[in-house]
């Protein structure tokens, strides 16, 4: 009787959309800036950022207690800054400012305690919010330096074969599908993408990723499994559209056709010989004004 291949438990965590500079996204308070005489400061959070600092705190910790002793590979899926193209809304309109703010939003995978960080990855965003590429670099070339244990570089486009699971691939991208243009739409679009991602792997004769990993559009959405027999034999394929830490400016309010409500937080694949489970943490904020008059 031969060996059973040995399996481990692997916690992939996807964050995006952290949009390091802008008014309404994530800011760690713990980041020191120095201002046009060389003096340290630490810049002032906006509620928006204080609420999504809570809340980014909250979900670290719950990954934590996820992971437990397994180890975690972090993804950061895109729009790591906010850039300048849009100056309106930004609070830090220096690139090294954004660059220093964007990795201390990263800081605390790197330093929690209960949290065994194998490797990171920063994925490329928009290139209007990352100077086409230079962000997603200079951030992880600053952590890679500072946490030389830890394996962190920057990727476009990542296909990455999981170590002790069975030869599952995640694909990681920052733009995916639309959510949908009416409710009910949502995921049917999703659906299609996936599908297709699939049929596009298998007629060049792959084997398609176990979960593709998408962002962009600040929104939650879990389509799959989707099934797709080859040879008579099913295959099965996930994709995960990972929320925000970000809030709606106006930019945002006319591209979503005035939104509603946003989804903050991030996404949880668990693996162990395989994907076991997603889960979602995450929090929808309703950024509607509701008065009576």
């Amino acid at each position: 009787m031969g060996k059973r291949r040995k399996t481990e438990r692997l916690v992939v965590v996807l964050v995006s959309d952290t949009h390091a500079g802008h008014r309404l996204a994530l800011l760690n308070p713990a980041t020191i800036l120095l201002d046009e005489h060389g003096v340290a400061y630490s810049p002032g959070l906006t509620d928006t950022q204080r609420y999504l600092w809570e809340l980014y705190q909250s979900h670290v910790d719950s990954v934590a207690e996820i992971a437990g002793k397994s180890p975690v590979l972090l993804l950061h899926n895109g729009d790591v800054t906010q850039g300048d193209r849009y100056p309106a809304h930004l609070t830090l309109p220096l690139v090294s400012d954004q660059i220093i703010a964007a990795t201390e939003n990263l800081r605390p995978w790197f330093e929690h305690k209960g949290i065994k960080l194998r490797a990171a990855r920063i994925i490329a965003g928009t290139g209007v919010h990352t100077w086409e590429g230079a962000s997603e670099v200079l951030v992880a070339q600053r952590l890679q330096s500072e946490f030389p244990d830890v394996d962190c570089k920057p990727l476009r486009h990542a296909q990455i074969a999981l170590t002790g699971q069975g030869g599952q691939v995640i694909d990681v991208a920052h733009h995916g599908p639309f959510p949908g243009s009416r409710k009910w739409l949502h995921g049917s679009n999703a659906a299609w993408y996936l599908r297709s991602a699939m049929l596009d792997e298998l007629v060049d004769g792959r084997t398609p990723p176990r979960v593709y990993a998408r962002a962009h559009y600040h929104t939650f959405q879990h389509v799959g499994p989707v099934r797709v027999r080859r040879c008579g034999v099913d295959v099965e394929s996930e994709l995960i559209i990972s929320p925000c830490y970000t809030g709606a400016d106006d930019y945002v309010r006319k591209v979503t056709r005035s939104i509603g409500k946003m989804d903050h937080g991030l996404v949880v694949a668990v693996f162990e010989g395989g994907l076991r489970e997603v889960v979602p943490l995450y929090q929808e904020l309703d950024i509607r004004t509701r008065e009576t008059l």
